[in-house]
């Protein structure tokens, strides 16, 4: 197993776990926006090489700016 993943492949991810579509541009985008931090997450060539540990707080932050719907109460605990 890889311990980097591309946006692209976080955004997929996310997408099955979730139910909900989140599209590569919409992460790419919270990076530019400086939401996200970039110094974990370089960029390789033209892809940016995302910790699998960083995906957590990838969608933390998707939910926080209106991507993905907020967590149900209890949600959260039952994904850990």
């Amino acid at each position: 197993m890889r311990k980097s993943l591309t946006v692209s492949e976080v955004a997929r991810d996310i997408t099955d776990r979730t139910g909900t579509t989140v599209v590569p541009q919409a992460i790419a985008n919270l990076f530019y926006r400086r939401k996200l931090d970039d110094r974990r997450c370089p960029v390789a060539g033209r892809v940016r090489l995302i910790p699998r540990g960083y995906v957590p707080t990838i969608e933390a932050v998707l939910r926080e700016h209106g991507f993905l719907p907020a967590e149900a109460a209890g949600e959260e605990a039952a994904n850990v």
